[in-house]
């Protein structure tokens, strides 16, 4: 038979897990709009029943209820989806925001960009040849070749500006990808000594969680959550976190142990589209446990370190070779067709550029041009002849008869005209930042339908809260009116036979 005072006990079962209850309730109101906060669900269940004897055999008496566990509403599948595509959005996003700045420095097409100035450089020869005694258009072809060269040298140093701004940020990303490596570790280590001792602490797995979401805007990442079998008897888990390529296993964080990366510097300083110091490629430290070794393999289109380097090193180093192609390409049919003709005063072979600066940073011009507009050459040398002026001009639309040896000639390298080709550069241009503008749409409908599939299941819904609230003081109530009822009926009990 129970105990008289067996209704109580259970009674008082079911108060303090009521309360429980409440108060994980009441935790999930307060942080409703916490970023990075997973609801909390009260598990509640029935405890070891009673067995008491009667009439020769034993039956099973339930004992209550207790608060078994605290979990959280998580899916590591969406999770999962939610970092790759965070990881894809923040890449087309940082490549968006790179091109956008690029072709703000081309600022194309205007009256201030390159485009103008190569129009009126060119109809300054066309405007010559039809004067070739005037001075005032000698003075103008002069003027506008410098104008010409003064807005490739400072495109040259804008697209060096931009490279050495991107080196920064890689130098910045690197730092923060350990800086969270540590700070994951640490929140290991924590979490661990917590299950050890039996305990769930779901607002640490929160912060970690937060953690890695941060870490997967920067490079791709996948993390593994597997059972420690040093613990056999309780629930204790092995937290690993693999970055980069899937298809190389590059593991940053493994429980307590963490590896780091370091940026690789170019110590030579050697003009290979770097300056010295900058960062070439990403490593693992000397040392880097786990197996770590050699270069980081970020993969394809993930994350904004991939982004930076890919548009330090590929696209801004290809533009800057374009600008140095188109900066060689004029110098040298201009200087070809100028040397073929004859000054007014009889002297020939004269270069109009010179030869020996052949980039879009040195290009400059000729320094007998600079300091006598009559050494320009018009033409072969009668006097108003502007065969040379009119076949310089028209190097904007097509290739001159007279340009026997120069390599520009070779419409594999330079297209139809010189004209042509810095179109079809900017053009370029274009259809990449079209790409990236179009890619980062698409990666922000997947990402924001993944953020809300995670939200629906993670989030706190005040309405769902309200109706928790509700149940679980109803609950409550009725355990205290049935602590009410057994203390009325031990009073009963304990005033029997008394005689007033």
């Amino acid at each position: 038979m129970s105990s008289t005072f067996f209704g109580l006990e259970l009674s008082r079962k079911a108060l303090g897990s009521q309360q429980a209850a409440l108060n994980i309730t009441g935790h999930n109101i307060s942080n409703a709009n916490t970023q990075g906060y997973t609801r909390q669900i009260a598990n509640l269940t029935a405890t070891t029943p009673d067995t008491i004897p009667i009439a020769g055999r034993n039956l099973s008496l339930g004992s209550g209820v207790t608060l078994d566990t605290i979990t959280r509403a998580r899916d590591a599948f969406v999770d999962r989806q939610f970092r790759s595509e965070n990881s894809k959005q923040q890449y087309w996003g940082a490549q968006q925001d790179s091109l956008t700045k690029v072709e703000d420095i081309i600022n194309e097409p205007s009256d201030n960009s390159l485009s103008n100035d190569l129009n009126q450089f060119w109809t300054a020869w066309s405007d010559l040849s039809k004067g070739p005694e005037n001075s005032g258009a000698r003075s103008v072809v002069r003027e506008r070749t410098l104008t010409l060269t003064d807005s490739l040298h400072a495109l040259s140093t804008q697209i060096s500006d931009r490279q050495n701004d991107l080196n920064s940020q890689v130098n910045v990303q690197i730092s923060q990808i350990n800086v969270y490596a540590s700070q994951i570790k640490d929140m290991n280590d924590q979490i661990k000594r917590a299950e050890v001792s039996g305990d769930s602490p779901n607002d640490l797995r929160d912060s970690r969680d937060k953690l890695v979401d941060e870490l997967s805007k920067i490079v791709s990442v996948r993390v593994t959550e597997t059972r420690d079998p040093n613990f056999a008897d309780r629930q204790v888990n092995i937290y690993k976190v693999d970055i980069g390529d899937e298809t190389s296993p590059q593991t940053l964080v493994n429980d307590g142990v963490v590896s780091k990366i370091v940026g690789n510097t170019n110590q030579s300083g050697l003009d290979i589209g770097f300056g010295k110091n900058d960062i070439t490629t990403v490593q693992w430290a000397t040392g880097a446990p786990n197996g770590c070794s050699g270069s980081l393999v970020l993969g394809q289109n993930v994350g904004t370190l991939q982004a930076n380097i890919e548009v330090r090193d590929t696209f801004l180093i290809n533009l800057q070779g374009k600008y140095d192609s188109l900066a060689k390409g004029i110098v040298t049919a201009v200087n070809e067709l100028h040397q073929s003709g004859t000054t007014g005063t009889g002297i020939t072979n004269t270069l109009f550029f010179d030869s020996a600066k052949l980039t879009a940073s040195t290009i400059s011009l000729a320094s007998s041009i600079a300091g006598d507009i009559n050494n320009i050459v018009t033409g072969l040398g009668a006097v108003g002849d502007g065969s040379i002026a009119t076949s310089i001009s028209s190097l904007s639309t097509g290739w001159s008869s007279l340009l026997v040896t120069s390599q520009v000639a070779n419409k594999s390298t330079y297209g139809a005209s010189l004209g042509d080709y810095y179109g079809a550069t900017v053009a370029q241009l274009g259809v990449d930042v079209q790409q990236a503008n179009r890619m980062k749409a698409g990666e922000d409908v997947l990402l924001t339908n993944v953020a809300n599939q995670r939200e629906s299941i993670s989030g706190v819904s005040l309405d769902e809260e309200m109706t928790n609230l509700i149940k679980f003081q109803k609950s409550y109530s009725a355990a205290a009116r049935m602590v009410t009822m057994m203390d009325d009926m031990l009073s009963t009990i304990m005033n029997m036979g008394i005689t007033r």
